[in-house]
């Protein structure tokens, strides 16, 4: 049963019993309520007063996120944590949330008209724009994969037995592509797994920091959360603005902004990079060229494994 002090008792945590100082719990940091809640106004009071105050933090983080390069990488080294959102959950929120405006806006692609004529009369026809269905008109090709091998020069014994193994997935993959719905599939399946690869990538992009500051030595989860902060920047941004591109589709107010962002994002990472690692303008700038290579190399490279693992996969 619940127990509730009288005036002049002293307080304790309802969750663990430890005696109270403040208003949270110093043992399980839960907040202490003065009454309980028996009515519906004070259970929305209480959730108000939760939303607008005990996490003030998100509207915090997300500010520092936006418009303070490397504050939020700054603070968390500095141990001053508590009035931020955690680097990892951070990245989380954002990052679902980025991938959710961006399969929405994807699956929104505009209707086409089919014009047709029968006898005397014109009709139309409202059709989804992916031009799945017309593709299942189209007849698979045949992928014969042992003279491809041999192009490459892949002409061993073994590597001719895999081509030949590999030839009947890609078929099956190239058959349910041109099948109805197929490249919604395709789709869908890339998303997903290009959300998995970002955990993979940013690391690697961080190991890769590495001999970019080895005097003075930086230890790698520093560079992994400079990555993690910056990558939920990005996130944020490319989401706000594909959330207007659905909202308009004025090229008078999307052409400006995507011309700010192409401006914006290379500066908030320049800015980021010196505010976090200290050092002068032309040396951030050259590690941030080498940055921007490795970042867009692996980048690469890791989209050409998704979409070829996603298409066999189909």
């Amino acid at each position: 049963a619940l127990r509730h002090e009288r005036p002049g008792e002293a307080r304790h945590c309802e969750n663990c019993g430890m005696a109270l100082a403040g208003p949270y719990c110093s043992q399980c940091g839960q907040r202490h309520h003065e009454h309980p809640v028996h009515s519906l106004w004070h259970f929305i009071r209480e959730a108000t007063e939760d939303v607008t105050h005990a996490d003030s933090r998100l509207w915090q983080t997300v500010y520092a996120l936006l418009l303070r390069p490397g504050f939020l990488t700054e603070e968390f080294l500095a141990g001053r944590r508590a009035r931020y959102l955690p680097p990892v959950r951070l990245y989380l929120v954002v990052s679902v949330i980025f991938f959710l405006v961006t399969g929405l806006q994807s699956s929104l692609s505009a209707p086409e008209i089919r014009v047709g004529k029968s006898g005397g009369s014109f009709h139309y026809q409202v059709v989804p724009g992916s031009g799945g269905a017309a593709a299942a008109d189209a007849a698979p090709a045949i992928l014969p994969m042992r003279p491809v091998c041999a192009k490459l020069g892949m002409s061993s014994p073994s590597l001719g037995a895999w081509c030949d193994d590999l030839a009947p997935r890609i078929q099956r993959s190239w058959t349910a592509l041109n099948a109805a719905g197929g490249a919604e599939r395709l789709q869908t399946v890339w998303e997903h797994n290009f959300e998995r690869a970002m955990f993979v990538f940013l690391p690697l992009v961080a190991l890769l920091m590495i001999p970019l500051y080895l005097k003075p030595r930086r230890y790698y989860v520093e560079h992994l959360l400079f990555l993690v902060h910056n990558q939920a920047c990005l996130f944020a941004v490319l989401g706000l603005y594909a959330l207007l591109g659905m909202i308009t589709s004025s090229n008078l107010v999307l052409e400006p902004i995507g011309f700010a962002l192409s401006i914006y994002v290379p500066v908030y990472f320049y800015l980021a990079m010196r505010r976090v690692y200290g050092q002068g303008p032309w040396r951030t700038i050259g590690k941030l060229a080498a940055l921007s290579v490795d970042y867009f190399g692996i980048g690469l490279l890791m989209l050409v494994v998704i979409v070829t693992y996603s298409f066999l996969a189909l």
